[in-house]
């Protein structure tokens, strides 16, 4: 057994083992050898054999709640994967509250006029000794610029760097303990998980990725004259002090009762088209969209607050979703099936058939009523939740999207009960849709597909050498083809592309052929005489549509 540094961080370590064995994971520490290596008093050993009336998702709770705000962040972030963790574990890690006592003015103080490098009088004729919020990463106090603006200014925890940094270490040592010693932990995938949180919480804590984050969806976002973004002093700003502008408003629970229903409906729908913008045009969201961080600044308007997390999705990332969500509102299991394949890792051995009836399954739920009565993000985390038992791994991009839509349609509801958020996404699907369409846009992506297999083309006559001299020689060879539908199922896909772009290339040859015919041609020719163009162009059409249409229809374009 390998523990990185374990030395280093001994103290550390024994705090981790004593609140898990407090908590009845003694046997976890027993089995993994952390009892011997790190030296701990018998009595810690005799506790792991105590019966433990309470669940598992209760004491996972009281486990991070302890070890600080690391723990906390990674609890927080566990509550998100409805995809891998089981319901009674992300009910409890759900309760979690990142709300901790303040940590004293004359440290926030000390690290501003370090980082500033001048008094703080002469960056702020004002500011507030009494924190406005206090998390586990930082807090955020009220202040007047000199100029006469009025900002937030978020402070980190004295410390909070190295101290994450020291439980990343140690959460990766038992992340690889764990994977080696329990299948539970290969299941869940705790590797992957614990990397996936290191990203997150290292971006979290310096505050200069907030601040591009921030800035970036501001600028996406000036169009949307309901939803506000807050601007960034960068002048004011480094890793450790986020200065920003300042909302005084009221969270979705404060709102007055006499705000009329219209301006609630209008408001509910420009948070859904705002953030849907920066889902399916902008590919950069915010992960998180809280009450907390969501705030009503008057009738008309509310503003995004805390980008320190947000998602990411490619162009391609961003037409996959909009073909899983289009499959899914149109009710067919083979579609939804092959989309899930293109937005995760599958394994070899997977039971096509018995996926899709799984699929078929989980939409029965929502066949006898319209998909814009559907809970949109309950319905993509079931698809995700059902894939995960088939060892089916879906991208962390989509299912920090599916957490973000549930989170926010969790708030919308409270605006207006009748706002359907696929009703919302309708629009913006069917401009990706015109794009994707486009025939230069077909021949750019076909001429990236086809580099792509130029490698793997090129090695097919050499792997068939080998092939046939190693039966040559008597040499018996094991051939698996687990995923025979899904190759075949891209190998369409692959021709029905390149048809598409031969046969345009083609039409558009032609036509260029005939005109100039036409132009520069005999006059006297019958060819100039006859409406050539006319009747060559009406049949090309005519079969460049056929053609189009067959592919389509084939659904695996």
């Amino acid at each position: 057994m390998a523990l990185s540094r374990g030395l280093k961080h001994a103290n550390r370590y024994r705090k981790i083992v004593a609140t898990l064995t407090r908590h009845g994971f003694g046997y976890i520490i027993q089995e993994v050898g952390l009892f011997h290596v790190l030296s701990l008093p018998k009595r810690l050993a005799a506790d792991s054999n105590k019966k433990e009336t309470r669940s598992v998702g209760t004491r996972i709770r009281h486990v991070v709640e302890e070890l600080g705000p690391t723990f906390i962040k990674l609890g927080q972030m566990i509550s998100t994967r409805k995809d891998i963790f089981p319901p009674s574990i992300i009910q409890e890690l759900e309760k979690l509250q990142d709300d901790v006592p303040p940590f004293p003015f004359e440290k926030a103080k000390k690290m501003i006029e370090e980082d500033m490098d001048t008094s703080i009088d002469e960056v702020f004729s004002e500011i507030s000794e009494k924190p406005l919020a206090a998390a586990s990463i930082g807090q955020v106090h009220w202040a007047r610029l000199k100029t006469g603006e009025e900002v937030a200014v978020k402070i980190s925890r004295p410390h909070i760097k190295e101290i994450v940094e020291k439980d990343i270490e140690i959460l990766r040592d038992l992340a690889r303990l764990l994977h080696q010693r329990f299948t539970w932990a290969q299941f869940y995938r705790l590797q992957d998980v614990i990397e996936e949180f290191v990203t997150a919480i290292r971006d979290e804590v310096d505050y200069f990725v907030e601040a591009r984050n921030t800035d970036k969806v501001r600028k996406n976002m000036e169009k949307f004259e309901r939803v506000v973004i807050p601007e960034i002093y960068e002048e004011f700003s480094t890793k450790r002090i986020l200065t920003m502008s300042f909302f005084k408003g009221n969270k979705i629970s404060e709102l007055s009762e006499s705000r009329s229903e219209v301006k609630k409906n209008a408001l509910a729908r420009s948070l859904a088209d705002a953030f849907l913008h920066q889902v399916l045009i902008d590919g950069l969201f915010h992960s998180d969209p809280h009450p907390g961080n969501i705030i009503f600044l008057d009738e008309d308007r509310a503003a995004m607050l805390d980008f320190g997390q947000v998602g990411r999705l490619n162009k391609a990332m961003r037409y996959q979703f909009v073909s899983y969500v289009i499959a899914m509102t149109r009710k067919k299991p083979e579609e939804v099936a092959e989309t899930i394949y293109d937005m995760a890792e599958i394994p070899e051995d997977i039971n096509h058939d018995q996926f899709v009836d799984d699929v078929e399954y989980l939409l029965q739920k929502y066949y006898d009523r319209p998909f814009n009565q559907v809970r949109f993000g309950e319905a993509i985390n079931d698809i995700f939740s059902m894939s995960h038992r088939y060892q089916i791994q879906i991208y962390k991009e989509y299912t920090l999207l599916a957490k973000a839509i549930i989170t926010l349609e969790s708030l919308l509801e409270r605006l207006d009960p009748e706002l359907s958020i696929v009703e919302v996404a309708e629009p913006y699907g069917k401009m990706l849709a015109r794009d994707r369409l486009n025939p230069f846009a077909w021949l750019t992506k076909v001429g990236r597909e086809g580099k792509r297999q130029q490698d793997i083309l090129t090695d097919i006559p050499k792997e068939l050498r080998d092939a046939l001299r190693q039966i040559h020689k008597g040499v018996g060879i094991d051939v698996k083809i687990p995923t025979l539908n899904i190759f075949l199922n891209k190998m369409d896909k692959i021709v029905n592309r390149i048809s598409f772009s031969i046969t345009l290339l083609a039409f558009s040859i032609i036509m260029v052929g005939l005109i100039i015919g036409s132009t520069f041609g005999d006059q006297n020719s019958i060819l100039v005489q006859l409406p050539v163009i006319e009747i060559s162009f009406i049949v090309s059409f005519f079969m460049f549509l056929l053609l189009i249409y067959s592919i389509l229809k084939s659904g695996r374009f």
